[in-house]
């Protein structure tokens, strides 16, 4: 069995999580990266995706995770993200404030152009789909 390392994801409203674990599993732009003990230092930027954590008991978790960045030291790695929970625990008012929090910044942007606009809106709708059927599952 793998070594534990420590595991801690950080987002604006604080820890969400911190613990040792035996694997994490992130997305990333090149694609699902694995994290054990002892991997290589790197620093890299994750997407918004469903990623796995594997516990010490070896049990296999996932949890909705958006866009952020990790820091890996071969001892622990560190995720700072605006969101992530556990797909067990996410309900209807978990996607409802998530686009609240989406659509506010996309309001903040000054999109003039109104097909880019109604792209993003697609978008956000497809994904919002994904995650809450994802989170059925």
């Amino acid at each position: 069995m793998p070594n534990p390392f420590h595991l801690k994801i950080n987002t604006p409203d604080g820890t969400s999580y911190e613990d040792d674990v035996l694997q994490v599993e992130l997305k990333t732009p090149n694609g699902m990266i694995g994290f054990l003990a002892e991997h290589q230092p790197s620093v890299g930027s994750i997407l918004p995706s469903i990623c796995y954590i594997k516990d010490q008991k070896g049990n296999r978790v996932s949890a909705v995770i958006n866009t952020g960045i990790y820091k890996m030291d071969g001892k622990q790695i560190n995720v700072i993200t605006d969101f992530f929970n556990f797909t067990d625990r996410i309900d209807e008012s978990v996607f409802e404030l998530r686009r609240k929090k989406i659509e506010q910044a996309i309001n903040q942007k000054d999109i003039k152009d109104v097909k880019i606009y109604e792209q993003i809106q697609r978008k956000l709708e497809e994904e919002i789909k994904e995650l809450s059927e994802i989170s059925k599952k």
